[in-house]
């Protein structure tokens, strides 16, 4: 078989992402960071403490229920993304084709009325079939304002890493492939001053759920910090997709939101290595927003500082541009073991 005819093979139906859902010891505190990325709430379960939170095509659900999977998630990782709603074109279709091909059944879903296998760090993987667009939901929640949340501007869900402790890399992007067929897209081996770590990003049939996979590659890694403090291997960050990063930022920024550092000589070197950009330079220092791509467009990125437990979330705008920052990388990594070192833990 062709690589391309490969990756068009769509053995689940995978159509995109649904949801995050989220279990946390602070729910209130979690809620009100939802609100300052731009979220608000539009839906609370008919039987069960779990709210639903939207900004454009963005979905997260906060699950507060007790004695539910997702305490029980809570308890043995702290704040925590407990599950993901993967969208398929049947989802019962979608659970068999999965686990034939080998992914772990959940023989009672936990909550959702959606079929669901394990996935990374044993969270919970649901199928959600988009039959009638915005009907998803009717069945377990009482909307309780309006569906349409603009927000501060985040569209879609642009990717989610995994990170799994030395040696599991491989594992993980196995699974991903031979569950889904995933393919990989690119593979990164990025070294710090003190630490490191490498990287193969995966890519779903439908093109729409793209998920990096990193491993640490020493003790003190970046991605070790998150498996220590997690407990496991699981979600690391969020990527939120706007066409107007400038605006989206602005009004984080105006709500609290905190974002790692970027030393100012990065935007004196900017013009000449990429003189394509048409934003201002001085409001990008501002605000701290990064830039890297290449002679057929660029993207923009910034990444906040650890908002949930070890979790983050990265704010990108994509001008033509399909990468991942790799030029920012070093200026990134710097700056995280930065601010590993302000804490102590280097």
């Amino acid at each position: 078989m062709s690589q391309r005819s490969s990756e068009a093979f769509n053995p689940v139906g995978l159509e995109g992402m649904e949801f995050i859902e989220y279990a946390s010891p602070d729910p209130d505190a979690l809620e009100e960071l939802f609100y300052k990325l731009g979220f608000k709430k539009i839906a609370q379960h008919k039987s069960q403490d779990v709210g639903l939170f939207r900004q454009g095509g963005v979905n997260f659900i906060l699950n507060k229920e007790k004695g539910s999977f997702a305490d029980e998630f809570r308890d043995a990782h702290g704040p925590s993304v407990c599950a993901t709603g993967f969208r398929v074109k049947d989802a019962k279709e979608a659970f068999k084709a999965a686990v034939e091909r080998g992914a772990r059944p959940v023989e009672a879903a936990p909550f959702h009325s959606f079929p669901a296998i394990y996935g990374i760090g044993d969270s919970v993987v649901y199928f959600v079939d988009h039959h009638h667009e915005g009907k998803v939901y009717e069945g377990d929640f009482n909307y309780i304002g309006p569906t349409d949340v603009p927000g501060f501007g985040a569209e879609v869900i642009d990717h989610m890493t995994n990170n799994v402790p030395l040696g599991q890399m491989q594992q993980w992007c196995d699974f991903y492939e031979k569950v889904f067929n995933f393919s990989e897209q690119r593979y990164f081996d990025i070294k710090g001053e003190s630490t490191g770590l490498i990287s193969k990003v995966m890519r779903s049939p439908c093109k729409k759920i793209i998920i990096p996979i990193n491993e640490p590659s020493d003790s003190k890694s970046q991605i070790q910090e998150y498996l220590d403090e997690y407990k496991g291997s699981g979600i690391q960050h969020i990527a939120l997709l706007t066409n107007d990063i400038i605006q989206t930022v602005s009004n984080m920024r105006r709500q609290g939101i905190d974002f790692l550092e970027v030393p100012d000589t990065y935007y004196e070197l900017l013009p000449e290595r990429m003189p394509q950009i048409s934003e201002d330079i001085d409001v990008l220092r501002d605000l701290k927003i990064l830039v890297d791509g290449d002679d057929e467009g660029y993207l923009l990125q910034i990444f906040t500082k650890t908002l949930i437990g070890p979790i983050f979330y990265e704010i990108i705008q994509r001008k033509n541009h399909n990468g991942f920052g790799e030029g920012n990388f070093q200026a990134l990594f710097d700056s995280i073991e930065l601010d590993q070192k302000r804490r102590g833990y280097l």
